[in-house]
């Protein structure tokens, strides 16, 4: 029997724990400033983002014996995520992984498996991508990244322009902003916090709609 120990996170906790940031940032920051000292703000935030990496993350233990992939989730006092049914690695037809280092999914003909690894803490996540990659090979399984799966939904080519509606919208709020109000490092950080990752993204949906209509 193969086991491997897996750090996984869920996109879903994630983009909700972005979304509160700022207002926990400046809520707790005023708070502190309320309870007498900006410190206690801080340390507060601080408990903030311990609380939300104890929220998104989980650890995930996959054990292959016979065939098949059995999924144990380490127990947390709150915030546990759903037990995941056994798989057989016969009824795998497609392995969603991305740049080679983040396995998304694992897709059959009946259900989804969502996994999304990371890079912190990895523990055995590599090891499990290069197991299911051999495996993809010898098997006739199809590995493909997230931007192939959208393609293959019809979805590609609509993210892509409203990626690059966001971008340029982004563009244009921070110059009107600028022209009204003056630079401020603070806007420019936000800006720059969150554009380049767009910018990456929208490279890469266009080399892959190039690569699907070749």
């Amino acid at each position: 029997m193969q086991t491997f120990k897996l750090t996984i996170f869920r996109q879903s906790r994630v983009l909700f724990g972005l979304f509160l940031l700022p207002f926990a940032f400046t809520g707790l920051l005023l708070l502190g400033l309320e309870l007498g000292s900006f410190i206690w703000g801080l340390l507060l935030f601080v408990f903030y983002l311990l609380v939300y990496y104890y929220f998104t993350v989980g650890q995930l233990t996959i054990s292959i014996d016979n065939e098949r992939l059995h999924f144990s989730w380490t127990k947390k006092i709150v915030f546990n995520y759903k037990e995941v049914a056994d798989v057989n690695l016969a009824d795998i037809k497609t392995i969603v992984i991305d740049n080679g280092q983040f396995l998304r999914k694992l897709i059959t003909d009946g259900k989804t498996v969502y996994l999304n690894t990371t890079k912190v803490k990895p523990q055995d996540n590599f090891k499990l991508i290069g197991f299911l990659q051999a495996f993809s090979k010898n098997n006739n399984v199809r590995v493909i990244n997230s931007w192939r799966e959208w393609a293959d939904k019809g979805y590609l080519k609509t993210a892509y322009r409203i990626n690059i509606a966001v971008i340029a919208i982004a563009f244009v709020n921070v110059a009107i902003f600028i022209a009204r109000k003056g630079f401020s490092s603070g806007q420019l950080f936000i800006f720059l916090l969150f554009i380049p990752q767009l910018i990456l993204y929208g490279q890469q949906m266009k080399l892959e709609i190039k690569n699907n209509d070749e």
